[in-house]
């Protein structure tokens, strides 16, 4: 719930998906994070015009977080069979669309992004045949930046690593997709924004505001 500019981050996730076409949105939250619920619904309390009229929302609360793959695979019943797109709500992108990319794409593709070689060590690296985690000594400067399109044979995935209360990493899932060669890279041609950090946020603000 981070402003960018005058809105929400969760707003403009939402409406990258919705201009991508899809129109059936999951929103994983856990303990507190009620306020997202909030901003969809208090357009309806104040009889005010909903922000995304063609857009299914549903909300499910996570119990406990035990990593990102872990969180992915509570939307099983919901994705129910098909292909389906994961949006990380600390990423956000302007000037164009990854969501469309990625579907043009097809399934198992992962958004990735330029970054400086210094700060290669912050994210998961797309090495061209698999994504290493936060590398001291990076061969590639492509970043996975919080989108995926997956099929359903990553809960299969998932479920060989789930079990007591240790985390699923999803990079750990991911490459055994590219381990069979499932997997591949999108390079977006949007400008993406890491908001996981108050630098990534500020510069996204600014960049939003056009003072960038």
């Amino acid at each position: 719930m981070l402003p960018i500019g005058d809105k929400p981050i969760i707003h403009y996730i939402i409406q990258e998906l919705s201009d991508a076409g899809i129109t059936d949105i999951l929103i994983l939250i856990g303990r507190g994070r009620e306020c997202l619920v909030n901003y969809f619904d208090y357009h309806s309390e104040l009889d005010l015009p909903l922000p995304f009229p063609n857009i299914n929302i549903t909300f499910k609360r996570v119990p406990k977080p035990l990593g990102a793959a872990n969180c992915v695979y509570h939307s099983k019943d919901f994705v129910g069979g098909e292909d389906f797109l994961v949006a990380y709500s600390d990423n956000v992108f302007f000037g164009a669309n990854p969501t469309k990319e990625l579907l043009s794409s097809g399934a198992n593709s992962v958004c990735v992004v330029e970054v400086p070689q210094k700060e290669t060590h912050k994210y998961g690296i797309w090495d061209g045949t698999s994504i290493i985690e936060k590398p001291q000594n990076a061969t590639s400067n492509l970043a996975g930046f919080g989108r995926y399109l997956l099929s359903p044979i990553i809960f299969d995935l998932i479920e060989q690593d789930m079990g007591g209360d240790g985390e699923v990493c999803m990079t750990q899932q991911l490459n055994k997709l590219a381990a069979t060669g499932q997997l591949k890279a999108v390079k977006t041609c949007a400008m993406g924004f890491d908001i996981g950090n108050k630098v990534g946020w500020h510069q996204a603000n600014l960049y939003a505001l056009g003072t960038t």
